[in-house]
C-alpha cells in the first residue's frame, strides 16, 4: 500500500515545480545569449536543454528543502519521500555503489533512522552521523569493514571517487579518470554481492533505482571489470538525466 505524502510536502513539492520551470526559462534564455555555458552531456541530454534545465533545478529546490526539513521536526515524515525498494540478501552483508547524489543529507539521515548501513565518505562529519562514517583507509579500518560485512551488514561507496593511480581508466561524462577498486575488492574479500544504485526523483518521491549487480561468490570477473561496468552504467544514467548528478555548475 502506497503512503501517502503530507499535505506540506506536496505544496513545498509544487512550489518547486513552479520555481523550476521560472529558473530553467531565465538559465535558458542566459545560455542562448552566450552568457553561461553547460556541460555538453547536459547539451546532448534527451528532451531538450531547457527540460533537463527543468529537472536539474527542481532537484536544486526540493534538496534544499528537504536539508531543511530534515533537521527540523518533521524529519520523520519527510523520509516518506525515499523509496527504497532494492532486493538485498537477507542472509549476508552486501555492498552498495553510487555516485555524488543530490540526496545525501536525506539518505544519511535515513540510514541513522532505519540502521542501515555504513558510509565510506572523505571529509569530517559532525554530531551522530559521524558513526557511520568511515574513511576507508589503514588496514585496521579495513579489516573493521570486512567483518561487518561478514557479519551482515550494508557499506555505501561512492565510485565517482576517482584517484591518480593507472590500474582501471575509465571514461565519465567525457573525462577519462581512473576509478578506485575499493569496493570490487571487499567485495571479495568479505564474499558479498555489490549492487550498483542510483536515487532519482521522480513524481516527488527519491526512487532508489538499482543497475548492475555482482556476487564474487557465483561471477569469475576482475575487479576492474566490476567497476567498468558500474561507472558505465553511471555514465549513462547521468547523461540520460542530469538531474540525479550532485557536481553539476553552471
Amino acid at each position: 500500500m502506497m503512503i501517502s505524502k503530507p499535505v506540506y510536502l506536496n505544496i513545498c513539492l509544487s512550489a518547486c515545480s513552479l520555481l523550476s520551470n521560472i529558473s530553467a526559462g531565465i538559465h535558458y534564455c542566459l545560455i542562448s545569449a552566450g552568457l553561461l555555458r553547460l556541460p555538453l552531456y547536459i547539451l546532448n541530454a534527451p528532451g531538450g536543454v531547457y527540460k533537463n534545465l527543468r529537472n536539474v533545478w527542481c532537484t536544486r529546490f526540493v534538496r534544499r528543502i528537504i536539508s531543511a526539513l530534515v533537521r527540523s521536526p518533521l524529519r520523520m515524515s519527510t523520509f516518506r519521500l525515499v523509496n527504497f525498494s532494492i532486493p538485498l540478501p537477507v542472509d549476508s552483508g552486501c555492498i552498495i555503489v553510487t555516485c555524488h547524489t543530490p540526496w545525501k543529507r536525506l539518505l544519511v539521515q535515513w540510514c541513522l533512522k532505519n540502521d542501515f548501513a555504513l558510509i565510506i565518505a572523505s571529509g569530517k562529519w559532525k554530531q551522530k552521523k559521524n558513526r557511520i562514517q568511515r574513511q576507508g583507509l589503514g588496514f585496521n579500518e579495513l579489516r573493521e569493514i570486512v567483518r561487518y560485512l561478514q557479519q551482515k551488514g550494508c557499506l555505501i561507496i561512492a565510485a565517482d571517487n576517482f584517484n591518480n593511480l593507472k590500474d582501471c581508466p575509465v571514461k565519465f561524462l567525457t573525462h577519462q579518470h581512473n576509478v578506485s577498486l575499493l569496493p570490487a575488492r571487499l567485495a571479495v574479500l568479505a564474499e558479498v554481492p555489490l549492487f550498483s544504485v542510483i536515487p532519482v526523483l521522480h513524481k516527488g518521491k527519491i526512487y532508489i533505482n538499482y543497475g548492475p549487480q555482482f556476487d564474487p561468490q557465483k561471477m569469475n570477473i576482475d575487479s576492474c571489470s566490476v567497476m567498468q561496468n558500474i561507472v558505465s552504467y553511471m555514465d549513462t544514467e547521468i547523461k540520460n538525466n542530469p538531474s540525479i548528478f550532485s557536481s553539476f555548475k553552471n
